[in-house]
């Protein structure tokens, strides 16, 4: 669920060229916060993919020895990141594996984006990275995921206000 200043329109934009700049401040405060900690940090999600259309929310994955909850939250809490509470920002299965992670909004008033920090070396991690590159490298399956985005305004709208999702409309 979004928290409550998060309830602008989600919208699906045209590749926009300034989302690797908008990617380059969180990904410094994440870094200058988590030192050491953070192996890498990844600009990932469709707005890492040039000519793709995207959800205007920028997806940043922090990659890490071990997923320590308290001490993570401490130290993202501490520049403003939020902790997103529900379960299934807490794990995901990739490759048939449970993997932990966590899922952090922005700072109040900071730029939309979701920060997932991961395990580096877990499948989840791993997936993220290759289905960017994938999506990067070949331009048909770009293309199809493109068109996968138009139905994500109107479900994500429906998830997070009922719980449930709810088919794509269809196409006009």
């Amino acid at each position: 669920m979004p928290f409550a200043d998060e309830v602008a329109p989600v919208a699906v934009l045209e590749y926009q060229p300034r989302w690797p700049v908008d990617f380059e401040r969180p990904a410094g405060e994440l870094y200058n916060a988590l030192g050491s900690e953070a192996h890498a940090i990844d600009h990932v999600g469709s707005t890492s993919v040039p000519g793709l259309a995207a959800k205007d929310c920028v997806d940043i994955q922090v990659r890490v020895a071990a997923v320590q909850e308290a001490r993570q939250l401490g130290l993202l809490a501490a520049i403003g990141f939020r902790c997103r509470p529900e379960p299934w920002n807490r794990a995901e299965v990739s490759a048939g594996q449970e993997c932990r992670k966590l899922v952090f909004a922005p700072p109040v008033g900071a730029r939309r984006c979701n920060v997932h920090l991961r395990r580096e070396g877990d499948p989840n991690c791993r997936y993220a990275l290759l289905f960017r590159d994938h999506l990067r490298a070949d331009e048909a399956a770009r293309q199809q995921w493109g068109r996968s985005n138009d139905g994500w305004p109107t479900a994500c709208r429906t998830f997070w206000t009922t719980g449930r999702s709810r088919p794509r409309p269809p196409r006009s």
